[in-house]
């Protein structure tokens, strides 16, 4: 799938490229055309000027005026045809034009409506000019011409296939740059597919022997079978919650940072979740503590921001291990307020830590324990954005687990316009 992406992506970025490039490449050769053209008009129509024949003039010597790339001087031959059709050859030395194809040419010249023009069939480029008593007309062999254009026409179609080359490899390495985030989220995706299928799989495989269960006694009552009809509605309890927390996630994925918020006493929250937890630390054998500060005020979504501590303490007291320590932290810190929990307990190896926040991922140890799906981190990160907040995490088995959330602290001038 991503293969195909990027290959596409190539494909069609060449396709415009070389669209670009073929445009432009004709676009300036037509310019280029249309220059030379016009230079071998110029020299022409310099050759064929009266001012040239005021005196004797020798064409064999070349002058800066006359000097012209696409001109070979050697080939210029210039003739006056007066009023009687007598043609007298003013430079026969250098043009080579036989006797009865100058008379011919000459002919089609007079007789032509334009100035300048070529003669296909003798390869000759000529330009007349009337001089009152008749036609003074200059010949130049096209071959010089002919052989310039070629020589630029090549030296431009090698210039443009080099061009294509090279951009074609760039386009390639960009391909791959701008191809990571949409593989990276497709992974993810597939990743997210997988652990939830998983997920559910083992409540639903409950669910359904629970069912063949029942049915299978028919004749025994509701109380007989009280514990299967228990079980069945505890997985039902777990996929809700789960399928509820994926919904949560899928909605607020996209959510932009929120533009309206209120003033919210941390403090206040942090210690309400710290009571709450106390019975629930006693009961898996750890202890927990709390290092909070009185009176911090954050701008945010109280609602948003209770779910953020629940989150981390449930997830510390969960990993702290029977006998652990499990502690919740708030400070200010310059012009932030840091939100912490830190555990005892195994430390999330090295190679996890980058993946922690994401859906469904758990460490092996973690996973066996069947303690959560894998989405409250998630979750918590999702939050903490919202409210422009920062989350980090640092684990090893000095310290043990240290997650910490760094919000923006609420500014005086705000708390000044409440007030007022």
């Amino acid at each position: 799938m991503i293969k195909k992406l990027r290959k596409r992506f190539v494909r069609l970025s060449m396709v415009m490229i070389a669209i670009v490039l073929i445009v432009f490449y004709l676009f300036t050769m037509a310019v280029f055309f249309l220059g030379v053209t016009e230079n071998v008009q110029k020299t022409l129509r310099n050759y064929s000027s009266e001012s040239y024949f005021s005196q004797e003039v020798d064409l064999g010597v070349d002058n800066e005026e006359n000097k012209s790339y696409m001109v070979d001087a050697s080939s210029v031959c210039v003739v006056c045809v007066n009023e009687a059709n007598t043609i007298l050859v003013l430079d026969i030395g250098r043009g080579h034009i036989p006797q009865n194809v100058l008379e011919h040419v000459v002919g089609l010249v007079k007789d032509s409506d334009f100035d300048f023009g070529l003669l296909m069939k003798y390869n000759l480029f000529y330009y007349k000019t009337d001089v009152g008593y008749g036609y003074r007309i200059a010949f130049a062999d096209s071959a010089h011409y002919y052989t310039y254009l070629r020589d630029m026409l090549y030296a431009d179609g090698v210039i443009f296939l080099l061009a294509l080359l090279v951009l074609y490899v760039i386009v390639r390495q960009l391909a791959k740059i701008f191809i990571k985030p949409v593989q990276r989220s497709w992974e993810q995706q597939q990743n997210f597919i997988a652990d939830a299928s998983h997920e559910l799989k083992t409540p639903l495989t409950v669910i359904l022997a629970n069912c063949d269960i029942l049915q299978s006694h028919p004749a025994e009552s509701v109380s007989e079978q009280m514990k299967w009809i228990d079980s069945t509605n505890e997985e039902a309890t777990h996929m809700k919650d789960m399928v509820n927390k994926m919904l949560f996630l899928a909605k607020n994925e996209n959510t932009k940072p929120l533009s309206f918020a209120e003033a919210v006493n941390i403090s206040e929250l942090a210690t309400r979740i710290v009571l709450q937890f106390e019975p629930v630390a006693y009961e898996a054998g750890v202890r927990l503590e709390s290092e909070i500060e009185d009176g911090i005020k954050v701008t945010g979504d109280p609602t948003a921001i209770n779910q953020i501590i629940h989150i981390l303490v449930d997830n510390a007291v969960k990993y702290a291990g029977i006998g652990g320590v499990a502690t919740l932290r708030l400070k200010r810190h310059k012009k932030t307020v840091l939100l912490s929990t830190q555990n005892t307990g195994e430390p999330i190896p090295p190679e996890d830590l980058p993946h922690i926040f994401e859906r469904f991922y758990r460490s092996d140890k973690a996973r066996t324990t069947g303690m959560g799906y894998g989405l409250g981190l998630a979750i918590c990160k999702s939050l903490a954005e919202q409210q422009r907040a920062k989350i980090f995490v640092e684990s090893n088995g000095k310290s043990g687990t240290v997650f910490t959330v760094r919000f923006p602290r609420r500014k005086r001038k705000e708390e000044r316009k409440k007030r007022v």
